[in-house]
């Protein structure tokens, strides 16, 4: 809980994130609460006389697609580069799509009438994407008519922190006497300890009760752990009364004293502290002391910790393959592609791979397929590329696993049966790619029409699994009967193996199914994302793993500014993926395949990479016949091959005959 100041110029905005879309479709509770705060540079003096007066709206876009505002920051007067003192508060929630915009005025009334101010520029980004920056900073261009232009309209940075001030913390603590006095004729002292915490009442709270250590003048009590929560709300120097008793078996309790000190002073050098007994007719009298033996604040660190961390999410996607989905020309299959709208694999695939992707180091997934029979082969495959390459199976972004997807739906025969193990055991091998302390965290999202046919070989693959850092999502796709999977969930019986009699070592997988949520996007996504913070989480607790230490965010402007104008770029200093094998891919590209009927041939003895663009290039759109994604080794980020003219360009070539964009 954080104490708001009650100065004007640090007014704090206490808004949350509660919007009645939101809590009323997808309820649930968040991450975590942050604060936004917001610097802007470089705006443009809108005033004749005087510099710029700027202010900053921020609004959240709702379920129906309407602008609802949250809070707006202080007026800075005659200033073109604002650090403003509001800051805005919200909850977070990692599984939804959290969209915000930011608009920039220059203030001439003080009506909050907008339309009596003078706009300067914006920005529209999501909490996502400012999380899942470096150091949880977001540094960008504003838009204003003529586009984004730093130049013309300035720039904004948003900054989120986690405000969960004391949540989960805990003072792990242990304390001896030192000559404690006694009221007992016989003995030493059966002493224990009495702690209190003083309220903003200013009267005094039992938070905790020691042991009792008999017959002792020297008392040394167990080590114990007290939540910060509890014990002063996470304020560090809320004074802390510990007091001392000696306990009697036949009569009351006698007081003996108390020490009154705070977490702070326990924290700090001076471990001493004498006990005293203000109201005693002898105050002076020496009654002993508290020693502080050893004093710490642990704590259970929060998802937002580890990816401001640089803790990375990276996706492995596998795709069902089988003949039960129904060929993928027929109307009535899964896999069919009906002209206005995505089928049920797409829309799964936008809805979750477009909030995870926020987390990856690089933006790019692992797509494979499964229950297909390749060209040349005789027997299906259980976990093949949907690129078709073997050997390089990444591909960039969500809009890299469509197109996998599609092209694979004109070379792959679907076959059968289900099987899962295998694609287990290939994401099980990707989450050991990277040691623990890299922080390389995998997602297998599992997109299937049907049961499983291997059910044991998949449950011994999941426990094996479960020791890695690895979260199994298994999205149910069509009406089949999914009852079996709910044993893999694990949600009402621990998972046990039949084979070995091993039992998994922590819950990993998730179940959705889709056809009681396909009309709600944001709901599939929570559905199916919403228990992997507490699954990062509790991996790396239990192997005693703490959050890497937060990068510094640049102080410098213009080098946050060109590294945000590179589409889809790999943090400072990450030339590659750290989680997967890059020694295989050609030249560091990672082929697309291209439409049916189209040549594919490797350019990278002759294709370069074109100028940088200014704008990056729409999402969602398929490529047209002929054409050939790839990777810029330089800058990471795609261009894209026509192989008819041996061309190369930044933007991404469109084609009225292709896909729809997907639904808003």
């Amino acid at each position: 809980t954080e104490t708001l100041p009650s100065s004007p110029l640090s007014l704090r905005l206490h808004l949350f994130l509660h919007s009645e879309s939101a809590m009323a479709s997808l309820g649930g509770e968040p991450c975590s609460q942050v604060k936004l705060s917001i610097e802007c540079r470089n705006l443009p003096n809108m005033d004749t006389f005087s510099k710029s007066d700027p202010f900053v709206v921020v609004s959240i876009k709702e379920k129906n697609g309407r602008w609802r505002e949250l809070g707006r920051t202080e007026t800075i007067m005659n200033n073109l580069n604002p650090k403003f003192t509001t800051t805005i508060h919200m909850d977070y929630y990692f599984e939804q799509k959290q969209e915000l915009q930011f608009l920039v005025y220059d203030e001439d009334s003080k009506s909050r009438d907008l339309a009596n101010q003078d706009f300067i520029g914006s920005l529209e980004t999501s909490l996502g994407t400012i999380v899942g920056s470096r150091g949880s900073c977001l540094t960008r261009a504003l838009e204003g008519a003529k586009g984004a232009n730093e130049k013309k309209y300035g720039a904004i940075k948003i900054l989120a922190e986690e405000m969960n001030a004391g949540k989960g913390d805990a003072l792990k603590l242990q304390i001896s006497g030192s000559k404690l006095v006694t009221k007992d004729w016989f003995g030493k002292g059966d002493h224990y300890l009495v702690f209190k915490r003083q309220r903003q009442d200013q009267q005094f709270e039992l938070v905790h009760k020691t042991e009792v250590i008999k017959n002792s003048k020297d008392p040394l009590w167990m080590r114990m752990e007290i939540p910060l929560a509890k014990l002063n709300l996470g304020n560090m120097e809320t004074p802390i009364v510990i007091e001392i008793w000696d306990w009697n078996a036949a009569s009351s309790h006698d007081f003996l004293g108390q020490v009154t000190t705070t977490v702070s002073n326990m924290l700090g050098t001076m471990r001493r502290f004498a006990v005293t007994k203000p109201q005693s007719k002898n105050p002076n009298r020496d009654r002993g002391e508290l020693i502080v033996n050893s004093a710490e604040i642990f704590r259970t660190p929060s998802f937002l910790e580890f990816v401001r961390g640089g803790t990375s999410i990276n996706v492995v996607v596998a795709v069902d393959f089988t003949l039960s989905n129904g060929h993928p020309m027929d109307p009535k299959s899964l896999h069919f592609n009906q002209p206005g709208t995505w089928n049920a694999y797409q829309q799964a695939i936008i809805s979750v791979g477009e909030i995870v992707e926020k987390y990856s180091c690089d933006k790019r997934f692992e797509a494979y397929g499964f229950g297909g029979r390749l060209p040349g082969q005789a027997k299906a495959s259980f976990c093949f590329a949907l690129n078709g390459n073997a050997n390089a199976p990444l591909v960039n972004g969500v809009q890299g696993i469509l197109d996998a997807y599609s092209g694979a739906l004109n070379t792959v025969e679907l076959y059968g049966p289900t099987n899962f193990a295998q694609i287990i055991q290939k994401a099980h091998e990707c989450s050991r790619r990277s040691p623990p302390n890299m922080q390389e965290y995998v997602v297998l999202l599992i997109l299937t029409d049907g049961e499983i046919t291997d059910m044991e070989n998949t449950v011994d693959a999941i426990i094996n699994a479960s020791g890695s850092p690895l979260s199994i999502v298994i999205v149910g796709i069509g009406p089949a009967d999914f009852r079996n999977m709910h044993r893999l969930d694990g949600d009402e019986q621990r998972l046990t193996s039949m084979n070995t009699g091993k039992f998994v070592e922590r819950d990993i997988v998730q179940f959705v199914s889709f056809r009681d949520l396909k009309d709600n996007g944001p709901l599939l996504a929570k559905e199916v994302l919403h228990e992997i913070p507490d699954q990062l989480t509790s991996y790396y607790a239990s192997r005693n793993i703490r959050p890497n230490q937060a990068p510094e965010v640049p102080s410098n402007w213009e080098a946050q500014l060109r590294s945000a104008a590179s589409f889809r770029p790999a943090p400072p200093g990450v030339a590659a993926p750290r989680a997967f094998d890059m020694a295989s891919i050609r030249d560091g590209l990672v082929p697309q395949p291209a439409a049916a009927g189209a040549p594919v041939t490797s350019l990278a003895s002759w294709s370069e990479a074109p100028p940088p663009p200014m704008d990056a290039p729409p999402p969602y759109v398929a490529l047209p016949p002929g054409w050939e994604e790839k990777i810029d080794p330089g800058s990471n980020r795609p261009y894209y091959v026509n192989h008819a003219t041996r061309q190369t360009q930044w933007d991404r070539p469109t084609d009225a005959g292709g896909p729809p964009p997907p639904p808003p």
